[in-house]
């Protein structure tokens, strides 16, 4: 690659990362739309922090399930890329699911499509939505973890009820890597709950 070639690489690189990063301070709509005080809400970027960090903490789980954690963690690192464009779309939002999709997956192209690593980007974005692979499973339930981990830490700081997240959560985490967290999470929210009330 001449000199030439590589300023171009470069512009491409930083005009992707101007949209990547602002994803550190775009705030995540679900806990704006339960009444979390705007100046604690976590970013979209902090979410994909989250979800990477519960990746390590769970790496020999992992492992030792067949699962490729440096996969998993770059699927992590990608997968709400799009939110930088079409932000943060929540249930609550009553936007059609394939409608959602055309414009993330519109987004996508757009922040990735002209740089080096893009075609892998897309190649892994495509991966997780789908949620055909081993890997894509478990970043999905990274996804839900990290959530949940939030709501119930939300729940102990704020003194507020987030029981529409945990709804219907228990069957995505049995007999997984990370089962045992789910439980204790959802065991001591009962528990301090209970002594609330």
């Amino acid at each position: 690659m001449n000199n030439h070639q590589n300023k171009i690489a470069h512009q491409n690189i930083i005009s992707s990362l101007e949209h990547v990063y602002q994803l550190k301070s775009i705030p995540r709509s679900g806990w704006l739309q339960a009444a979390i005080p705007d100046i604690g809400v976590e970013s979209i970027a902090g979410h994909s922090f989250g979800m990477s960090m519960l990746i390590l903490y769970l790496r020999s789980n992992l492992l030792s399930g067949g699962v490729n954690v440096e996969r998993v963690l770059h699927m992590a690192l990608i997968h709400d890329m799009a939110e930088a464009i079409v932000g943060d779309i929540t249930p609550l939002d009553r936007v059609a699911i394939s409608e959602k999709y055309a414009a993330e997956s519109k987004a996508f192209d757009d922040i990735v499509g002209c740089v080096g690593q893009g075609a892998y980007f897309r190649e892994l974005w495509d991966e997780f939505e789908s949620g055909k692979t081993l890997e894509s499973q478990v970043v999905k339930r990274m996804d839900k973890l990290d959530m949940l981990i939030q709501a119930y830490f939300y729940e102990k700081k704020y003194g507020i009820n987030l029981d529409s997240f945990w709804k219907d959560m228990d069957d995505l985490f049995q007999d997984s890597e990370s089962e045992s967290i789910y439980n204790h999470i959802r065991l001591n929210r009962s528990q301090t709950k209970g002594n609330k009330g």
